[in-house]
Formats: structure tokens, C-alpha cells, sequence
């Protein structure tokens, strides 16, 4: 199996990509503005131990759908749980354009989109599932992500509070 295809190759990327937010966000969030339209970026956490428990949750996640799709021998879960992955990805460079600065995660966005075109396009190949698994594997995905992200952003602004009380 190649790198191109391997299951693992998705939380590698997370985790590269991740350590960029992990090193440059507390300190961004000091000297900038993190609100986008009423949002605020990177939960408004500011303390690099705070994100790091929220990053390592995602990446235990990553590395349990990585074992479950190895396992089972079924790239289309990768494919679906790349897939939000990626829309990430070009959503710090949205955040950059907006803010018309630079917004931790864009590098290596930059660097990782391609790579995940290309590993996209790779496990596609492999994956054979009827297009009804496709619709419902992907949706899944997009639920569960978007559930869990609101879900870590939500606890670690209430850990970050109560540290700071």
C-alpha cells in the first residue's frame, strides 16, 4: 500500500496541520481581532495547553476511524472524514483573505490542500461502495465533525474560563 492510499495518511495531515494552529494561536489571539461575522476563531482559546487537549481529542478520533477503516478494509470512511478535513483547510484561507493577515493554519493549508486532492482522488479510486453509502458515510461524517467541533470549542472555552477564575 502507498502512502497515497493509506489510511494513516489522513491523521498524519490533521496533526501537521494542527501543530501550526498549536504553536501560533495563543499568541495570534493576543494581538489580533478572532471574530468573522459574530464567529470567533479558534473558540477564542489562548492557551496552548487548553487547544492542545482540544487537538488531541480530534486526533484520537483520526486515528480511530484510521484502525475501524484499516480494519475493515473501507477507504470510503477515509474518504468521508477527509473530506470535512479538507473544507477546513480552505476555510483558514478564507479566514486569512477576510482578515487580510495571516490566520494560524494557513501554511500549512496552503502546503496540504493539494496533498489532499491528490490523496482524495487516490483512496476514490479504491472505493466501490454503492452511492447510497457514499450519501450516508459522508453525512455521517459532516454531523459527527461538525457536532464534535462545536462540542470542543464549547468545552475548552469552559475549562479556559474556569483556569482563569
Amino acid at each position: 500500500m502507498t502512502i497515497w492510499v493509506s489510511y494513516w495518511l489522513l491523521p498524519l495531515l490533521f496533526m501537521f496541520h494542527d501543530f501550526e494552529e498549536l504553536v501560533f494561536v495563543p499568541h495570534w489571539l493576543q494581538r489580533n481581532d478572532p471574530n468573522i461575522y459574530g464567529r470567533t476563531l479558534f473558540g477564542g482559546v489562548d492557551r496552548s495547553d487548553i487547544l492542545s487537549a482540544g487537538i488531541w481529542e480530534e486526533f484520537c478520533i483520526y486515528i480511530a476511524l484510521s484502525a475501524i477503516a484499516y480494519w475493515i478494509n473501507y477507504p470510503l470512511l477515509i474518504v468521508a472524514a477527509t473530506i470535512p478535513y479538507f473544507l477546513h483547510l480552505i476555510m483558514h484561507i478564507v479566514f486569512s483573505l477576510i482578515k487580510r493577515t495571516y490566520v494560524p493554519g494557513v501554511v500549512t493549508a496552503i502546503v496540504e490542500i493539494p496533498v489532499t486532492i491528490a490523496y482524495l482522488l487516490n483512496l476514490i479510486k479504491l472505493t466501490y461502495s454503492p452511492l447510497w453509502q457514499w450519501i450516508v458515510v459522508i453525512f455521517i461524517m459532516f454531523v459527527f465533525f461538525i457536532g464534535n467541533l462545536k462540542l470542543i470549542h464549547w468545552l475548552m472555552a469552559k475549562v479556559a474560563g474556569k483556569l482563569s477564575a
